[in-house]
């Protein structure tokens, strides 16, 4: 079946997600940094914010007390502040631009928090997206086929008309176990694009 219709991941794929960086720009100590991040961004907490099982206003406490006194302050900041350091990267942003200017379909599939939506007005693809889902809106994530499903059902998408881009090999296997055409994408946007063309795709 022709590839009718693409689906984003966001993460690395629209956008650089990298919690390193961001927490250097609150933290210049390196440890400090290093412990923030574990804290914030790895951990139990913070999947369940993706999975919308916490609010940020749960999350944020049960956090903080994981970390010695001083260091509370600047990690607030850095809960409430990493998005103005996400920046969209430039070369799949104007794919899916391109591809919307050619007749496809375009939708996001992320593992996020609901932060994303304070952000996502800055990323170019966002403004030519036909639909979305988001992990922590429907409590399921990626890679459970269920959310695959919700998008499906959704927006009324065939699966086997699909063409999926993430950086993640299990969400990839995930999609393709539901005859989803995946790409597991690595920053080669060239790449991208020749396997895009290879699938018979014109843009």
């Amino acid at each position: 079946m022709a590839i009718q219709t693409f689906i984003f991941d966001m993460g690395n794929v629209l956008i650089d997600y990298n919690p390193d960086a961001y927490t250097k720009a609150f933290f210049p100590n390196p440890d400090d940094a290093a412990l923030a991040t574990h804290v914030l961004f790895e951990g139990e907490l913070w999947q369940a914010l993706d999975a919308g099982r916490l609010t940020e206003e749960e999350a944020l406490p049960k956090m903080l007390v994981q970390l010695p006194e001083r260091l509370r302050k600047p990690a607030r900041a850095l809960f409430y502040g990493w998005q103005s350091y996400v920046r969209p990267i430039p070369e799949t942003n104007a794919l899916a631009v391109r591809l919307h200017k050619a007749g496809y379909g375009l939708y996001i599939l992320s593992n996020t928090g609901v932060r994303l939506h304070v952000y996502s007005h800055r990323i170019p693809a966002f403004q030519v997206m036909d639909g979305a889902v988001y992990s922590a809106d429907v409590q399921l994530v990626k890679p459970d086929p269920a959310i695959f499903q919700t998008l499906f059902a959704r927006y009324h998408l065939c699966p086997q008309a699909c063409y999926f881009i993430d950086d993640n090999a299990d969400n990839i296997a995930a999609a393709r176990g539901l005859g989803v055409t995946s790409f597991l994408f690595t920053g080669d946007s060239a790449a991208l694009e020749a396997d895009i063309r290879a699938h018979g795709v014109h843009f």
